[in-house]
């Protein structure tokens, strides 16, 4: 028997730049099993891995282990500014959405904070006082029972608000935001 069949399938796909579909297909199988025998779970029938065997015999010696995996650095030429000038618009973009979104919080947190002072004075000013002395006469445009309602309908639409965003929320949005203009910042320096 010749090399391990996860040998020998990673090598003979390396070498003959197949995918798991590809090699699926020649030996008459499906890339559901050649992806398990890749992943140690199953292994090739006798007459499978005699098919193999026609590729892997022209293998060169020295692969009998799989190729490595290349060595990401510089590509080699110049660089094609069309998907670097793409990207940069696309990070442009976002980060204009993520300043306005870091704008959009930052006003409702203020409307939150100004509606709860808001609260606090229209409750000072609508609930009626304890009987004291009358310096001066009731306000005829005064109302208790409709202010007290008023008030009370104001409290329950303000509790079923969406909560000022936290500042974890804040915070995030601010990192996301650092990101892009960090990215956006590298775009252009290449190109």
């Amino acid at each position: 028997m010749g090399p391990h069949p996860l040998l020998s399938t990673a090598a003979v796909r390396a070498h003959f730049s197949l995918t798991q579909k590809e090699l699926a297909r020649f030996l008459g199988i499906t890339k559901a099993q050649v992806n398990n025998v890749e992943k140690g779970r199953s292994s090739f029938s006798a007459a499978v891995e005699r098919r193999l065997r026609l590729l892997t015999r022209w293998l060169p010696q020295n692969q009998a282990q799989p190729l490595p995996a290349p060595v990401v650095g510089e590509a080699p030429g110049l660089l094609d500014p069309g998907p670097l000038q793409d990207r940069l618009e696309r990070c442009r973009h976002l980060a204009r959405g993520a300043r306005y979104e870091l704008e959009e919080l930052g006003r409702r947190i203020e409307a939150g904070r100004r509606r709860k002072q808001a609260l606090e004075e229209l409750g000072t000013i609508l609930t009626p006082a304890p009987a004291l002395p009358a310096a001066l006469p009731p306000d005829p445009a005064s109302d208790p029972e409709r202010d007290a309602a008023w008030l009370e309908r104001l409290r329950a639409d303000t509790a079923c608000a969406p909560n000022p965003p936290g500042a974890a929320e804040v915070a995030l949005l601010r990192v996301r935001l650092a990101t892009l203009e960090f990215e956006v910042g590298q775009l252009e320096q290449l190109l």
